[in-house]
């Protein structure tokens, strides 16, 4: 009976990606559960794996996926490396969610791109050839600006400051919180916004930041001494966390009120993501974008995170080591494709030192065999603006990568990692088992 779900399984989608996938190998790079009291885990780490594979090619929410399994659905059960019999379901809603965040905090991307490479390597055709560019995958924030961002650090002040007063049995202190949030309300309703009004609500909110600043100070220090122990917590854990981030933003946002001139390091867009940044990417619809910035290359059709950040960087530098971490994964690496912001002296020097013939537009005038030479750029130009530049498309419509939902940097990571190798993994499945 086993043998022939089997093969019902694998001659599914889901079961053709499953055998893509080494997912010993990748389970074997996480830490294992040195505590073996307890019920036993219903997914294994093999199956936590499945788990973030399935959410990007599904491109379901963590609650349908369960729902789907709960119904019965045993390609999804046996994908994940478990077996539901009748009248079992899965009653933890958030398993999946707390999977991504262990996953995503000891994702170690270097060595399971490794693994992954050395089990796709037989289906990876022209494996001496690279190009290479560099996208951002959006994380799902509303469009940061200065007077949004003091209103939510004023907000989320005042409302702790209201929890501390309610369980210290303190009066409330007086200041402009409702005045300034009816300012902020008619401010919002504006469509146009004058750099006059701006400048103003902004002031009005530092002001109002300072004061609740010398308002919830007594009431912490209150707190600290009358607090018993065991007693119920008004305000969460990463309480002080986030308060030493509002006063971060509320110093960041006074140097640059005060001097506008001045350029501020690492500055803060989001009270509730703080390590986005903005990434200018000088598009014409989207000239900014918060995310991850990932610096891609692709072998043979299939694409592997060169360097990612969260800070902006310039893709245009990290071309020798995009060439250098080739070696180290294919070997020899004999053609070398980017648009015209690789095209610097350094890059072209370190290409024709190494025998690399590269994409980029000649310089001097023409060789022995510029024909062939045009012919070849052309064909490279062409694999990097359909093929790579395809695959950004395809991984953010269909793969779950367009804006990213997860709520911190260890899951937004794991999202887009996972995300990206499941449609490498759809990639290679197609290729051996739905050839052309």
């Amino acid at each position: 009976m086993r043998d022939k779900r089997w093969e019902r399984f694998v001659g599914t989608e889901l079961g053709q990606l499953y055998l893509t996938i080494p997912f010993k190998e990748m389970a074997a790079r996480y830490p294992s559960k040195k505590n073996k009291s307890g019920a036993p885990p219903i997914f294994s780490t093999e199956g936590g794996i499945g788990l973030m594979f399935l959410k990007s090619y599904l491109k379901l929410s963590d609650e349908k996926i369960i729902d789907q399994m709960n119904c019965g659905n045993w390609v999804m059960q046996w994908f994940c490396g478990i077996r539901l019999g009748e009248g079992e379901q899965i009653k933890d809603r958030g398993i999946i969610s707390r999977w991504r965040v262990k996953l995503g905090k000891h994702l170690d991307e270097e060595a399971i791109q490794k693994i992954l490479i050395k089990e796709w390597s037989g289906d990876i055709e022209d494996q001496k050839t690279n190009v290479s560019d560099a996208t951002c995958y959006e994380s799902y924030v509303r469009y940061p600006t200065d007077v949004k961002l003091l209103w939510e650090c004023a907000e989320w002040l005042h409302k702790q400051m209201m929890s501390l007063c309610a369980h210290t049995k303190t009066a409330h202190p007086r200041n402009k919180f409702r005045d300034i949030k009816k300012v902020y309300l008619s401010y919002s309703r504006r469509k146009r916004k004058t750099y006059k009004i701006i400048r103003r609500i902004k002031r009005r909110l530092l002001h109002l930041l300072n004061k609740l600043f010398e308002q919830i100070s007594p009431l912490i220090g209150f707190w600290k001494t009358s607090i018993s122990f065991g007693a119920k917590s008004p305000v969460k854990a990463n309480f002080f966390d986030r308060l030493g981030l509002v006063k971060k933003v509320y110093k960041q946002q006074k140097l640059h009120d005060d001097r506008p001139d001045v350029r501020i390091p690492h500055r803060i867009v989001s009270l509730f993501k703080p390590y986005l940044r903005p990434i200018v990417r000088g598009k014409e619809t989207k000239r900014v974008e918060f995310g991850k910035k990932v610096h891609k290359m692709m072998v043979g059709g299939i694409g592997f995170i060169e360097h990612w950040s969260y800070e902006a960087f310039h893709e245009g530098v990290r071309t020798i080591k995009t060439i250098w971490k080739h070696r180290r994964y294919f070997g020899e690496c004999r053609l070398f494709g980017g648009d015209q912001i690789y095209a610097n002296n350094k890059n072209r020097k370190f290409c024709t030192q190494n025998g690399i013939f590269t994409g980029f537009k000649r310089k001097g005038r023409a060789g022995k065999n510029e024909e062939q030479a045009s012919l070849m750029r052309s064909l490279i130009a062409k694999e990097r603006s359909t093929v790579l530049e395809g695959s950004f498309g395809n991984e953010k419509n269909h793969y779950g990568l367009d804006r990213i939902r997860a709520r911190t940097e260890h899951t937004e990571n794991a999202w887009i990692f996972f995300g990206m190798m499941s449609a490498n993994a759809m990639k290679i499945a197609k290729k051996r088992y739905n050839p052309p």
